[in-house]
């Protein structure tokens, strides 16, 4: 007898705990916005932060809310920001462009004159920290590729100890551009046609002195676009808001080289 009224009392527990919790369940559900889970639907689920939120399902529902803009994943590119449109009902930007990182140097490991023997950690981060890994310019790359190594694509492949990106694997989710600690790279236009491969800001005579591929500042560039290149502390810079405009000319003239395709 007691037995069974245990398992009676049991049992009671059981079904007013249930419905206790199918009311709280209930009472504090969360709407959500048909309009998020439609967007995460759609997304690569990278969670690689470059939009700037903390995930794909943050991206949702922050494009949602109107707070990113639907072109904002850049894993996706336009064929997401296509699908993400239809959904919040607005169109993609005419001036939408492919975006790709670019490597702003083009001295391999040949090309690099050297001061001292590095023999320290062979990470980038560590031999810039280090007399700049024994390197005589302080601005180029140092060739140990901590950005092939934090590249969640295989978009980076190092070459003569200098990284190439392949731009039909390249997102520009930026992790190599966070990883680089001379700051060498960047996001670019892929259609634009040209990229400063130099970021040394020394001046020509010294630039010479240490590289055969670096910018001299010499501003035929400049001359040759006016509308594309300047020269800035000694160095080419490109406007990449000039679209429409054929950088070719200015390649074709550079005396070392250092305007890339």
């Amino acid at each position: 007898m007691i037995f069974l009224a245990s398992i009676m009392v049991l049992g009671l527990l059981g079904f007013v705990f249930a419905a206790l919790l199918g009311m709280a369940a209930d009472h504090f559900r969360v709407e959500v916005d048909p309009k998020v889970e439609a967007i995460a639907a759609i997304l690569p689920g990278a969670n690689c932060g470059a939009c700037g939120a903390a995930g794909c399902y943050n991206f949702a529902e922050r494009v949602a809310l109107g707070e990113i803009v639907i072109s904002g994943c850049v894993v996706g590119g336009k064929e997401v920001a296509e699908k993400i449109g239809s959904i919040m009902g607005v169109e993609v930007p005419s001036d939408y462009h492919k975006k790709i990182a670019a490597v702003h140097c083009g001295a391999t490991t040949k090309d690099r004159k050297k001061l001292a023997r590095y023999e320290g950690v062979a990470k980038c981060s560590a031999a810039h920290q280090l007399r700049g890994g024994g390197l005589a310019c302080g601005f180029g790359c140092l060739g140990f590729g901590d950005c092939f190594c934090v590249c969640p694509f295989d978009a980076i492949s190092m070459e003569g100890g200098l990284p190439k990106v392949d731009p039909d694997k390249c997102t520009s989710c930026g992790k190599c551009v966070a990883a680089c600690p001379r700051r060498i790279i960047s996001i670019v236009p892929h259609d634009f046609g040209a990229v400063i491969a130099c970021s040394s800001k020394d001046p020509g005579a010294m630039v010479r002195k240490i590289c055969p591929v670096g910018c001299i500042g010499c501003k035929i560039c400049e001359k040759a676009v006016p509308e594309v290149y300047k020269v800035v502390d000694n160095l080419a810079v490109i406007d990449y808001s000039a679209q429409g405009v054929d950088p070719a000319p200015a390649i074709a003239k550079c005396p070392t080289k250092c305007i890339v395709k």
